[in-house]
């Protein structure tokens, strides 16, 4: 009842539970789907709206209100275009970039509030707590079938660093950086591990890599293809299913 109580004290975390739930009608029912998603986009704008202004003065009382309304505006802004059934081309780079303004407001959030947790604090996974991870995996929560699919990343990668070797400066060290996280992440699937694990990969590359994807460098799309598909091992987790049927537009746009 954390979550429920904190909204009914701050309305603008009710509002963007509103714009989540709303959201989740309108995927459980898409025959008729347009009422629930109007009022996404309603409520979703006023917890956007009052949002900006409490990031300007957050206090303990309100940081962990603020930041469950951070985490679900992402998931919102995350999920809309899938629910809507949006079949319009898009920029996957704007895609991701757009994921990471949102994920480093979170991530910033998440810093205050574990400083001083209060109400959350059985709710959060603090970095270091590996133990807690090792137990859900050990209860079976992950699928196996997609091994084969972790398997041939890591071989995919091994191919990727080799060609790297052959890069110049600053490049391969932006290079290096991207490969280093997509390795780590992906050879410790099924656990998420201290960085996030894969769907976290936005937040961590840097303007270097950035340049390079924008510029169009071949090795950095190759490695964003890594990310592409490297997200469909999330595939058996409920709440990425319907993200992931648009996963060839973001590894092959």
């Amino acid at each position: 009842m954390v979550i429920p109580e904190m909204a009914t004290s701050h309305p603008f975390l009710l509002d963007s539970l509103l714009a989540l739930t709303a959201l989740h009608l309108a995927f459980l029912n898409p025959d008729d789907k347009r009422p629930w998603m109007e009022a996404a986009l309603k409520y979703q704008n006023q917890a956007c709206s009052v949002f900006s202004g409490i990031l300007v003065e957050i206090s303990p009382e309100n940081c962990g209100p603020a930041f469950l309304c951070a985490v679900f505006i992402l998931l919102c802004a995350t999920a809309y275009p899938c629910v809507a059934g949006d079949t319009h081309p898009f920029d996957p780079l704007a895609q991701v970039l757009e994921t990471r303004r949102l994920l480093v407001g979170c991530a910033v959030l998440y810093h205050h509030l574990h400083q001083n947790p209060g109400q959350l604090k059985e709710w959060l996974r603090f970095p270091n707590d590996v133990k807690r991870e090792e137990n859900v995996t050990s209860q079976g929560t992950w699928n196996a079938k997609l091994v084969p699919l972790r398997s041939a990343l890591l071989d995919s990668l091994r191919q990727v660093a080799a060609v790297m070797n052959d890069a110049s400066e600053p490049q391969r060290a932006a290079y290096q950086d991207t490969w280093d996280f997509l390795h780590d992440t992906i050879s410790l699937w099924p656990l998420f591990g201290p960085r996030g694990g894969i769907i976290s990969w936005p937040v961590h590359i840097g303007e270097d890599y950035i340049a390079l994807l924008k510029q169009g460098d071949w090795i950095a799309c190759i490695l964003f293809l890594h990310y592409g598909v490297g997200m469909h091992l999330l595939s058996d987790k409920c709440l990425y299913k319907r993200f992931l049927q648009f996963g060839p537009k973001l590894s092959l746009g």
